[in-house]
């Protein structure tokens, strides 16, 4: 007896799914997947400053999964002591209703003090926290994924890079790229040095008082020969700060004000000079 052609067409069907499923491994009830795994693994963070870090990649593994840090490392052999140094956080243990007065507030909210650094267990984000005092350096953190079958350890599944201070951008009319020194831990200063023609100037020659609702938060101190001085409560946030340079004309002696923008972010409190060129 001849098959019809659709009975014909339903076993091919039938035997391209067991092919399928002989090829493909599909990860059983309970499983933890071979592709756990973290997105753009090699990040970078700026020391004292809050942020979030760390996304999961999506997982065929069996849900809920659990994260939990194992181990940190330093390449260079620094300390990971400050990462476990525990901060100060206000947190809100009431509804906030926008008109209470700041004795009202502060019945309002609570201080805990938490790791510079922990994982989020259920989004495996790492958590870092304001404040902070970690060093700069690489740090590598190797995390434990577990689900109701098991766990994985991921070895190195982040890497941080931490750096002190970051410059973010800079107004191509400067004369060339700005530079941030750390000098000291004491006190928390920033120093700005103007440069006109690579010779230094002094500090009245500078001035930063434009634009600055947009720029760095600090408190002015003194012009000196060497510099512009400002106490600071650091972290210093991006900050889109204007510095106009005081020109006199050699000839005629006139006075003109030529401005620059530059955005950079200072993490750890201390002693720094910014010198600015034009």
């Amino acid at each position: 007896m001849k098959k019809s052609a659709s009975f014909l067409m339903m076993v091919a069907f039938a035997g391209g799914l067991l092919l399928l499923n002989a090829c493909t491994k599909i990860p059983m009830e309970g499983s933890i997947a071979p592709d756990i795994i973290y997105k753009n693994r090699k990040q970078y963070a700026i020391s004292g400053l809050q942020q979030n870090i760390g996304e999961f990649q999506s997982s065929t593994s069996t849900l809920p999964l659990r994260f939990e840090i194992m181990e940190v490392r330093e390449l260079n052999g620094k300390s990971i002591a400050n990462l476990n140094e525990e901060v100060a956080v206000v947190r809100y243990i009431a509804p906030i209703v926008g008109n209470e007065s700041p004795a009202e507030l502060l019945l309002k909210t609570d201080t805990v003090m938490t790791p510079a650094i922990s994982i989020n267990p259920n989004t495996g984000q790492l958590e870092i926290l304001e404040g902070n005092h970690i060093p700069a350096g690489e740090y590598h953190f190797d995390i434990q994924v577990s689900n109701q079958s098991g766990s994985r350890l991921l070895r190195d599944a982040l890497v941080i890079e931490f750096k002190e201070f970051e410059l973010r951008t800079w107004d191509a009319g400067m004369g060339r790229q700005p530079e941030i020194e750390r000098i000291g831990d004491t006190p928390n200063q920033i120093r700005f040095i103007g440069y006109l023609d690579d010779a230094p100037l002094s500090g009245e020659q500078i001035d930063f008082t434009r634009n600055r609702s947009a720029g760095f938060k600090g408190t002015f101190v003194n012009d000196t020969n060497d510099g512009e001085i400002w106490n600071v409560n650091f972290p210093v946030k991006e900050s889109d700060t204007w510095c106009t340079w005081k020109m006199t004309d050699p000839i005629s002696n006139a006075i003109t004000y030529q401005g620059h923008n530059f955005n950079f972010v200072i993490g750890l409190p201390g002693n720094y000079v910014i010198r600015l060129y034009k």
